[in-house]
């Protein structure tokens, strides 16, 4: 039996990321696969204030959980099956390491770069460098460059 194949999106503010997620959509959709989705944030240090770093997190995590069922909207629209999610505390990029390395049923990482002409994000920056070996998926990097409708038509 053919193991079916899983695309991590990374959840964040960036306009670029629903490229990722369009992308992520419309080649899980193609092969029956599915989406996953992956939010993060940082550990906050209020030691002084336990309660104050408590509800920041409580906050945030109701934040990306909100933004989760929006994108598990246009998920269903094209794809049959409902996302998984996560949401993880730390640094972004050790997460995104750990998710990976403790859920072995990813088969590719979906990130976007930006249109800017800034470079590249941190994360793709960090998994074409520095963090690249620890990748035990395919990296796809989708131009930020593209529009919704070239997106499209690469399928």
């Amino acid at each position: 039996m053919q193991k079916e194949l899983t695309f991590l999106v990374i959840i964040d503010d960036s306009k670029e990321m629903l490229n990722a997620l369009r992308y992520a959509i419309l080649r899980a959709s193609r092969v029956n696969g599915s989406v996953a989705l992956l939010a993060t944030f940082d550990s906050l240090d209020f030691s002084h204030w336990k309660a104050v770093e408590n509800i920041a997190e409580e906050e945030f995590r109701k934040e990306a959980e909100s933004k989760m069922e929006e994108f598990e909207r246009l998920i269903l629209e094209k794809c049959s099956k409902k996302p998984k999610k996560f949401i993880m505390k730390g640094d972004r990029i050790t997460c995104i390491q750990e998710f990976l390395k403790s859920n072995r049923f990813i088969s590719n990482l979906i990130l976007a770069s930006s249109g800017e002409k800034s470079g590249p994000g941190p994360l793709i920056s960090g998994f074409t460098g520095k963090y690249m070996s620890s990748l035990h998926v395919p990296l796809t990097i989708i131009p930020g460059n593209l529009s919704e409708e070239e997106i499209d038509n690469l399928f």
